[in-house]
């Protein structure tokens, strides 16, 4: 039902100022301070009678007897007072809601933003935007350090080249996932990447030993309880801050899987990891992160006025939520976060958004309860607006009763969905609110995210946790990177077939980490080994098998040396469209190129 009482005002305050700092003013006198509002805003809002202050009290459904009498109505010009938020939230005892559909807003379109001149780099390339050469030079020198603290018998110091093969080789690792890591360097498989770049040992010792800051600086108190792995995650976030939003964000949580001691572990029912450390992640509906948390307790880093008044789900989202700066984006989250007082704020900010509800957190509005709206047709839909009309509920019976809010969108456009009716063993259509279907559009991103992470997660079994994080962020910036390289492929119209899917994307980053700006490998010297030798085919190859390797290897300009073949009969140069046959091969792209007077097709091939 409509509420008479918005007819008989010519003026109206505008929605975003609060209603008892506007009675304050009128009970003082102070009326010089008010100015006429522009015809142009037809938004309302109540005031409560100042003699009444009982029937204030309580959230109801507001009836023809119990209507407000609206004072004379003046607007406040906002210049001339700096915005506070707090303005825009409504006081719980004065919460009003009434019976009737919600009328959407008029909201500000949103602008995708487009690359002015987009360049398809390499899968790396996109990787050391997150873990940058600076930050292997900071893991080679403190994990020189911490072995030399900890007088590690026959640790040979390393070096940056020499952590990016760690780091690559574990990006093998979790993409072809071998039962046991002692497999990799088995030689009856005979994988190369893991035979040609370091031994078994050696792989364990640096692990064992990986450090990316000094343990001997850590303060007394020092309050950020994953300081040892500070330097990760902030460059994570550098490069999360710099990258363009969806359209659609949410909100979720994302465990990262260890059960050892750990301080800040938790338990989160219902994922498929459910104890582990707890990140709060910012996500679009691509999947792609654009800011997080780590959760650490009262040490998380909220902003505390926030924490007092709104609750800890609301100052994660507020915090967040910082990130969006420009208009027309749509924000969902699911109950866990979800409060009254969010979605004003929200609103303030022109951020539109959405999710489910915990009822109790909504100043006890009187939706029908369970037991009644099983009673229905599936499909039923019960509606409330709030007096100022800026939040509204909607109560949706599908297989069980769901309760969402928004600041933006209400049943508004009812469409239809299939579902199963376990009665009929049928289909069936079933009436479905527009905010039911934005919030299932919109809210999967951090899902998603969590899922390209499991297909090729880096399985580490440690009780170290800083290992568990370090290798967490590697899967993540590889998850995130893959992401920027199919969005880059789709502004540059390349064809599906020739983009990368992501273990293709992972090996090539895995490879390129090994590979580029490292020597080429060279055989043993000293006694031949006990070990079996590899399995050796007698399919006979097929001629010119060669394999170019990959660019960024090909073109490190790093130990590419001409040798010469035993064969009779030369191969076929690999340089471009040369079909010219040479004896002489690179030893570290192991490929036959060119070297003649008039021509040199090994420098062509090498040459950035």
């Amino acid at each position: 039902m409509d509420d008479p009482t918005t007819n008989r005002a010519d003026k109206s305050f505008n929605v975003e100022r609060d209603a008892a700092t506007l009675l304050d003013l009128i009970e003082n006198g102070n009326l010089s301070e008010i100015e006429d509002i522009s015809d142009d805003d037809d938004t309302d809002i109540i005031l409560p009678n100042v003699t009444s202050a009982a029937e204030r009290v309580g959230a109801e459904v507001i009836r023809h007897n119990q209507e407000q009498q609206l004072e004379e109505e003046t607007f406040l010009e906002e210049e001339e007072i700096p915005i506070n938020y707090e303005h825009f939230t409504t006081p719980r005892e004065r919460v009003k809601w009434r019976r009737k559909k919600f009328t959407q807003p008029p909201m500000e379109p949103f602008e995708t933003p487009v690359k002015d001149d987009p360049v398809l780099r390499s899968p790396v390339e996109y990787f050391k935007n997150y873990f940058t050469d600076e930050l292997f030079e900071e893991f080679a020198t403190y994990t020189n350090m911490y072995a030399l603290q900890n007088n590690v018998l026959g640790f040979k110091p390393t070096n940056a080249i020499e952590i990016r093969a760690l780091f690559g080789l574990h990006i093998a690792i979790g993409t072809l996932k071998f039962p046991r890591i002692n497999l990799f360097w088995d030689r009856l498989l005979g994988i190369k990447i893991f035979l040609d770049t370091m031994s078994r040992d050696r792989f364990y010792q640096l692990r064992t030993n990986l450090h990316v800051v000094n343990v001997l600086d850590t303060p007394t108190n020092c309050e950020d309880r994953i300081h040892k792995v500070r330097p990760v995650y902030d460059s994570l976030k550098k490069r999360c801050l710099e990258l363009d939003l969806d359209e659609l964000l949410c909100v979720d949580e994302q465990i990262i899987p260890f059960r050892g001691k750990l301080n800040i572990k938790q338990y989160t029912k219902g994922k498929p990891m459910p104890w582990g450390v707890k990140l709060f992640v910012l996500c679009g509906k691509s999947g792609q992160a654009f800011d997080f948390i780590i959760y650490q307790g009262s040490r998380t880093g909220l902003n505390e006025d926030n924490l007092k008044k709104y609750g800890f789900g609301a100052s994660v989202v507020l915090h967040l939520s910082n990130r969006i700066a420009e208009p027309g984006h749509k924000l969902f989250y699911d109950n866990y976060f979800s409060s009254f007082h969010l979605l004003q704020l929200l609103k303030a900010r022109k951020i539109y958004a959405a999710g489910t509800v915990r009822v109790n957190r909504f100043c006890n509005p009187p939706l029908y309860n369970d037991k009644e709206m099983k009673k229905k047709e599936r499909g039923a839909i019960d509606e409330l607006v709030t007096i100022e009309e800026d939040i509204v509920m909607v109560k949706w019976l599908d297989n069980r009763c769901v309760t969402l809010a928004s600041n933006f969108v209400g049943s508004s456009t009812i469409d239809e969905c299939k579902r199963w009716d376990s009665s009929k063993k049928i289909y069936v259509q079933v009436p479905r609110p527009e905010i039911v279907k934005l919030y299932n559009n919109g809210m999967g991103g951090v899902d998603l995210l969590d899922q390209l992470i499991s297909l090729y997660r880096i399985y580490i079994r440690s009780k170290k946790w800083t290992l568990r994080m370090i290798f967490h962020a590697v899967d993540f910036a590889l998850s995130n990177s893959w992401i920027e390289y199919k969005k880059d492929c789709e502004q540059l119209e390349i064809p599906k077939k020739k983009v990368l899917d992501l273990m293709h994307f992972r090996m090539r980053v895995a490879e390129s980490l090994v590979k580029a700006g490292n020597p080429a490998p060279r055989s043993k010297r000293g006694r031949p080994s006990s070990d079996p030798p590899p399995f050796e085919s007698t399919r006979k190859p097929r001629q010119n098998e060669e394999v170019r390797p990959i660019v960024e290897v090909q073109k490190d300009l790093v130990d590419h040396m001409p040798f010469l073949d035993n064969e009779v009969a030369g191969k076929r140069c690999k340089n471009g469209i040369c079909q010219k046959r040479t004896h002489f091969y690179c030893d570290k792209c192991n490929v036959h190129l060119c070297i003649k007077k008039e021509r040199s097709c090994f420098a062509q091939f090498h040459r950035k």
